[in-house]
């Protein structure tokens, strides 16, 4: 009898809690109804469906058109799909609603930053900093800015912040690596590389930026198996086909290396260094008229080395446009004044230029 009395005593807290929550669900629904209440759906809730997300944000955003933060989490989804009009349309309504939100500032950067435009990125996550937003986040998109400027020292003084916050943090280890690589410390460069590798073995951005580090520091075989594995995870990386063929130019392999070069260009012609190599390549085959397709879209960033101006220069006198390697023998003496190569090709260029064109003679008989 005593465990049967426990056992109703059971059901009957059972019944109140269920009771209980009819009620309040029923509250919840009058007040959602009634306009009070946020969250139709649950917001909260894990999701790796991005389509799930969104329509939950966009059902709350309808509800709620004043929530700054809704906004804001739905542009976080549109700039991790790519969307990113979306995105920026929703980040500046976020901002519109709530301007003392340094986060959402920090959001916009970033937005800004994956448009490519790097101009506006910088100030907003600097203004971000100064107001007190800190995080590892900020600090490494700060670091990639100031690459982005060509200033690495500023670069450097983020990255660093970004180590001291998170020293295991994968972005702020590929950050550090980036910057000791462009101020020429490659190995360390690499060593920094190998550590988000290690805390994060699918980053593919850094297995490729160590398969380039490798490759300068001429320990190919390390190269090639970080290449291969890069490949699998980043099969239509620009810059990873532009190390291909460094790794092949490297070991010697010339049609593997001009076959690769041509891969990178194809996926982004603006990657100046594959057109420079490619352009190298073609003209140590005799083939100069590829050989200045190439090399002409690669002035911008190698238009003043002396190396790319005397192959230029010769690449165009051996096809007979004799005004334009003039212009490049001349600016090869203005950039190293009396060096003799320079000197001697301009002498011979004026002289061809300057002979009289041989006199043809009329052998058409006339008629009278």
């Amino acid at each position: 009898m005593y465990r049967l009395k426990l056992y109703m005593q059971y059901l009957k807290k059972k019944a109140i809690t269920a009771l209980l929550a009819i009620i309040l669900a029923t509250i919840a629904g009058c007040n959602l109804n009634q306009g009070a209440g946020e969250q139709m759906v649950n917001l909260e809730k894990v999701s790796d469906d991005g389509e799930t997300q969104l329509a939950n944000l966009t059902t709350a955003i309808a509800r709620n058109r004043q929530d700054a933060s809704l906004y804001s989490r739905r542009a976080k989804i549109y700039l991790k799909k790519d969307d990113l009009e979306k995105a920026l349309a929703d980040v500046n309504k976020a901002i519109e609603l709530n301007k003392n939100e340094m986060g959402y500032l920090f959001l916009k950067a970033q937005v800004l930053r994956a448009m490519g435009n790097v101009k506006e990125s910088l100030p907003l996550a600097l203004k971000a900093e100064r107001n007190s937003y800190q995080s590892v986040s900020l600090y490494v998109l700060l670091s990639d800015l100031y690459l982005q400027h060509k200033e690495p020292q500023q670069a450097a003084i983020y990255a660093s912040k970004a180590l001291a916050l998170a020293p295991r943090n994968e972005y702020a280890l590929y950050y550090n690596g980036r910057v000791a690589e462009v101020t020429g410390d490659t190995a360390r460069a690499s060593n920094n590389y190998r550590l988000a590798l290690r805390e994060a073995p699918d980053f593919a951005e850094a297995r490729r930026e160590l398969a380039g580090a490798l490759i300068n520091l001429k320990l190919y075989s390390e190269a090639a198996v970080h290449i291969t594995k890069a490949m699998k995870q980043v099969p239509k990386d620009a810059q990873l086909w532009f190390y291909r063929g460094q790794y092949y130019e490297a070991i010697q392999k010339s049609d593997s290396a001009l076959w690769s070069y041509t891969k990178a260009i194809s996926l982004a012609d603006t990657l100046q260094n594959a057109q420079y190599q490619a352009g190298q390549l073609l003209y140590m085959r005799g083939d100069n008229a590829g050989a200045i397709s190439h090399l002409e879209k690669a002035a911008k960033e190698f238009g003043h080395h002396i190396k790319y101006i005397t192959i230029l220069a010769s690449a165009y006198e051996r096809t007979g446009q004799n005004i334009k390697a003039l212009e490049q023998y001349q600016r090869l003496d203005a950039l190293q004044p009396g060096y003799t190569f320079a000197d001697q090709s301009i002498a011979r260029l004026k002289a061809k230029l300057t002979r009289p064109a041989p006199i043809v003679a009329d052998t058409a008989g006339t008629t009278e």
